[in-house]
């Protein structure tokens, strides 16, 4: 988005990915993922993008993931069955 869509730059970049971001400063500080300055500093960086001379992209994707045969089994008992603990 670029100024040529004023409408989309407000709506999505500021209002929608810029504030999502920012509503994770707390936990992400909390569980030690990121530096105050460096998270303060990504925001800013948003918001640049937002300018009359800006311009955001963001490209949405859709992951697939696959878990190959045989992993996540558990270890079975001297009977054959499988660990109970594993089937709660």
């Amino acid at each position: 988005m670029d100024q040529s869509r004023p409408e989309l730059v407000d709506s999505f970049t500021r209002k929608t990915f810029t504030a999502m971001v920012e509503g994770v400063r707390d936990s992400a500080l909390a569980a030690g993922l990121i530096e105050p300055d460096r998270f303060d500093a990504g925001i800013r960086d948003l918001y640049r993008t937002a300018a009359v001379d800006g311009v955001f992209c963001y490209t949405f994707f859709k992951g697939v993931g696959e878990k190959p045969k045989g992993a996540g089994e558990t270890s079975r008992s001297p009977e054959g069955s499988r660990d109970p603990q594993r089937r709660r």
